[in-house]
């Protein structure tokens, strides 16, 4: 009788959740519920980079803002296409999402059609936005930026630059760089930021972009040089060191990063804007805003229509930007 009851609950709760996606207004009826268990946050790329740096940071914070805790599961591969695709294809109940990045939500899909983009996956809200920074390591020949493009027009091919990806945005910035500086290089994909400061510590590049959060503490070690920030601003923390908009490389803004939340296609627009809210009072909580100081970064959250609307520009103008590089 036990197991007849406990089946005819599962049996109830699934219907229920069928039906909010059919029935104009369940939705809502739905989100009045949601969320009755943690909620999984899909990290597309590897320990130790920006993306699972900044969700592990936010996840103590989930119970109290979200109703529910946080899963965090890494799921590394095809430069972020497998953990889209992986969470596109999930059931569209709210309970499974992913930590999205501007490399493989924008870049990848606008220049490969791999991954997911607008269109594919529904917007819940973008977490932080950010510039890299262009790292050699301390014992590099190299002063300054200008000094690598000379030696890499002098030495065609032997420069090497690592990126977190093929076709990812420093992928692609370092393509269109070589274009613009007119020189030639090794440009070498790593799957993600971690595999990239490894690289980079261990001499298999001349120098790699990554994030600031994850490598300030290296840089204020000495173990690695900071020689120009990907962006128009110098950072505070650097500022002794040029952007690339005041060294005559102006991308309009491409170079930018983000982590943003996203969830299946199709998921109820009153659960899209519970979770958004209840990322909201994470990145409002003052331990977060600390913590995420820590990494080096600061929250910058847009709603989901706001970062919809500037996700699918983005999207747009690498798909621009792309055509250089197709002909």
């Amino acid at each position: 009788m036990r197991k007849r009851t406990e089946n005819g609950k599962i049996t109830l709760c699934s219907f229920s959740i069928f039906i909010a996606f059919l029935i104009p207004g369940a939705g809502s009826l739905y989100a009045q519920n949601f969320p009755t268990k943690p909620i999984t946050i899909v990290i597309p790329f590897g320990p130790g980079g920006q993306s699972d740096l900044i969700m592990r940071m936010m996840s103590p914070f989930a119970p109290a803002a979200l109703g529910q805790p946080m899963v965090l599961r890494s799921e590394a591969g095809g430069a972020g296409a497998i953990a889209s695709n992986e969470v596109a294809q999930s059931k569209p109940d709210g309970y499974t999402l992913l930590s999205g990045h501007a490399n493989c939500n924008s870049v990848l899909p606008a220049v490969t059609g791999r991954s997911k983009g607008p269109g594919e996956l529904e917007p819940v809200c973008r977490i932080t936005s950010f510039y890299a920074v262009y790292f050699v390591r301390a014992d590099a020949p190299w002063k300054n930026f200008k000094e690598v493009i000379a030696w890499a027009k002098a030495n065609p091919g032997q420069f090497v630059f690592g990126n977190a990806g093929t076709w990812s945005s420093n992928d692609l910035s370092w393509r269109w760089l070589e274009v613009k500086a007119g020189f030639t290089s090794r440009n070498v994909p790593y799957d993600g930021g971690a595999e990239l400061t490894t690289a980079l510590l261990g001499g298999h590049t001349s120098m790699s972009r990554l994030s600031y959060g994850p490598t300030i503490q290296l840089w204020r070690a000495g173990k690695i040089r900071p020689l120009a920030i990907e962006g128009s601003e110098r950072l505070p923390d650097m500022p002794e060191v040029p952007s690339m908009v005041e060294l005559g490389y102006d991308m309009k803004g491409l170079g930018s990063a983000w982590v943003g939340i996203f969830a299946p296609k199709g998921t109820p627009r009153p659960v899209v804007d519970k979770l958004a809210l209840g990322f909201r009072k994470i990145m409002e909580n003052k331990q977060a805003v600390e913590g995420m100081k820590k990494l080096g970064n600061n929250f910058a959250y847009e709603g989901p229509v706001e970062f919809g609307k500037s996700w699918a520009e983005e999207f747009a103008q690498y798909k621009e930007l792309v055509k250089i590089f197709k002909k």
